[in-house]
């Protein structure tokens, strides 16, 4: 587990409740699909767990559903701001006994391989 502070690069609605938040910063902690982050938002006690969708270089994809007050407050959030993140948490999922072309489904939003 990594604590560390990701710029927001995106934040596209994708539906009227789903939103893909794309963000910039140190996602070495990230390495087997499966895993999750937690958010850290102001004025909230508790941390958004969410799946991580997808990892490309230093940006990381999250895929997130507006349910509540900490989704909403995530929603109203705009590039160039910052966000305290936990990554690499979770174990994730072992893909080499899946063979060349494996299919991960996820019970959530946003989760993919």
């Amino acid at each position: 587990m990594k604590q560390n502070y990701f710029t927001i690069i995106e934040n596209t609605p994708l539906t009227n409740t789903v939103f893909r938040l794309r963000l910039q910063g140190d996602t070495s902690a990230v390495t087997v699909p499966g895993q999750f982050v937690n958010i850290r938002l102001d004025g909230q006690f508790l941390r958004r767990p969410i799946s991580v969708c997808d990892v490309e270089g230093d940006v990381l994809t999250l895929i997130y559903k507006v349910v509540g007050r900490g989704t909403e407050q995530l929603r109203a959030m705009t590039p160039g701001e910052k966000l305290d993140l936990l990554t690499g948490l979770g174990n994730g999922y072992d893909l080499t006994v899946a063979g060349p072309a494996p299919l991960v489904i996820g019970g959530g939003v946003g989760t993919r391989r």
